[in-house]
């Protein structure tokens, strides 16, 4: 039997039809999600203007979203008679007030981690176009281009994004000293030094490190968050060849601040502190790759209380410590261990306040590898 020509016709339209709508659903089903506080460069084109922001407090900045710490709004102290170099003293980001008399002034809620988007964006080419940028009063991103010897260290004050353009920055002989300074970012930078790459402390807050290398460092930790400093991120970055990765507070700290985020990070080979905690209030290690790390991954002393989950743990044999003369609390679940040994566990550690999603155990690897370092 032959259809008639309209009914045909009708027939065609219909498949026609469904094949479009086959397609749309292919096409979306293809859409693939950034992993959680990944650094990634969004293409300007693709941004939908009329779209609210993630999060209400703040823009998302080109490298991403922060998570943890270092993103969470915290009350900020005045502190009476402090004129510092960008830290808590009303500089840059308005912390504090002092009265006239030289009394303490009133405590202020800090938002959450920005740098320096406020401001303008300066290129630094040299150490001394660096140190002067980052010395600076007002809110500055500061791109940084090609490879340059720091010569020493390098303070970074209040405000302040520290970012490699271009293929990244690679900094050498030296460090960046964020002393008592708040509201920094350092992102997509490889720092190869002899000793400490990142120095935060002196009370500094609300601090992401995001989506760098680091490596050396001899004895000394890469990066160092001690001497009161809070609200601390660090995310995606690679530490490799080194003894150190990264030191969390220190026997003359004081119980109360060391507030931690430690995720997505990749350490390859290094030894040990991954970190090590010491009198940390709180600290949250979670999504990280641990391979080949000959003494152990993550250990909680003096009275530090550490969370540890979703990490991959590969041929690290002791994958969590609790210091046997001066322990720390230590809680862990959801890690997978891959020739280490299961860590002994002691006391209770509170979730952390904020938001965070965990990707699966399993798919660790293969995210962080992929993301971990500069660009």
């Amino acid at each position: 039997m032959r259809l008639h020509p309209l009914a045909a016709s009708c027939l065609v339209v219909l498949l026609c039809a469904a094949l479009v709508s086959c397609s749309r659903s292919e096409e979306t089903a293809e859409e693939t999600e950034t992993p959680t506080g990944a650094a990634v460069n969004p293409d300007p084109e693709d941004v939908d203007e009329t779209s609210p922001p993630p999060q209400e407090s703040q823009e998302e900045w080109p490298y991403g979203t922060p998570v943890g710490w270092a993103a969470e709004p915290g009350t900020v102290e005045a502190v009476p008679g402090d004129d510092g170099d960008g830290g808590d003293d009303g500089e840059g980001s308005g912390d504090t007030e002092e009265a006239e008399d030289g009394t303490e002034g009133e405590d202020t809620e800090h938002p959450g981690v920005t740098g320096g988007a406020e401001g303008e964006t300066v290129t630094a080419t040299d150490a001394d176009d660096l140190a002067e940028h980052l010395s600076s009063d007002e809110p500055l991103v500061v791109e940084v281009e090609g490879d340059i010897d720091l010569d020493g260290t390098i303070a970074v004050g209040s405000d302040k994004t520290v970012l490699g353009v271009g293929e990244g920055a690679e900094l050498t002989d030296g460090r960046l000293d964020v002393d008592g300074s708040t509201n920094v970012i350092v992102a997509n930078v490889t720092m190869d030094v002899d000793g400490t790459a990142i120095a935060v402390h002196g009370d500094a807050h609300h601090v992401w490190v995001d989506g760098s290398t680091f490596t050396g460092g001899d004895d000394d930790a890469l990066v160092m968050v001690t001497d009161g400093a809070d609200h601390v991120t660090l995310s995606w970055n690679h530490f490799v060849e080194a003894e150190a990765a990264v030191t969390i507070g220190s026997t003359e700290d004081d119980t109360g601040a060391l507030r931690v985020s430690v995720h997505h990070n990749f350490f390859d080979g290094t030894t040990s502190r991954h970190p090590r905690a010491r009198n940390a209030e709180h600290v949250h290690v979670f999504n990280n790759y641990f391979r080949d790390n000959p003494e152990y991954g993550v250990s909680s002393a003096q009275g530090s209380k550490v969370l540890v989950e979703g990490n991959y743990f590969e041929r690290t044999p002791l994958s969590v410590s609790s210091e046997e003369e001066e322990p720390g609390d230590v809680v862990t679940r959801d890690n997978l261990l891959v020739d280490s040994e299961q860590p002994e566990l002691r006391g209770e550690v509170p979730d952390p306040p904020y938001a965070y999603e965990l990707d699966d155990t399993v798919s660790v690897p293969d995210l962080v590898t992929a993301r971990a370092g500069t660009l």
